[in-house]
């Protein structure tokens, strides 16, 4: 679910198809399929959602602390 981080955040995928995109509300519509080898970065307090629906996906994440996940509560 769309959730944001109060440091900023770099991913790299090293493994699967890891699906992402910004945004404070779910869509699928949005997420945009990320292979191995890709670098990402989640500025700090900037709403994201994320997704392995591929399967098993594995990242290294890096960040400076203190950290926190704030969830954005989802209209229906």
């Amino acid at each position: 679910m769309p959730h944001w981080h109060q440091d900023e955040r770099t991913v790299v995928v090293l493994a699967g198809t890891y699906y992402f995109a910004y945004g404070e509300q779910w869509d699928e519509s949005k997420l945009k399929a990320y292979p191995p080898g890709t670098f990402l970065t989640e500025p700090p307090k900037t709403a994201h959602f994320n997704w392995a629906k591929d399967g098993e996906v594995i990242l290294q994440v890096t960040g400076y602390g203190p950290t926190s996940a704030v969830s954005i509560p989802q209209s229906r």
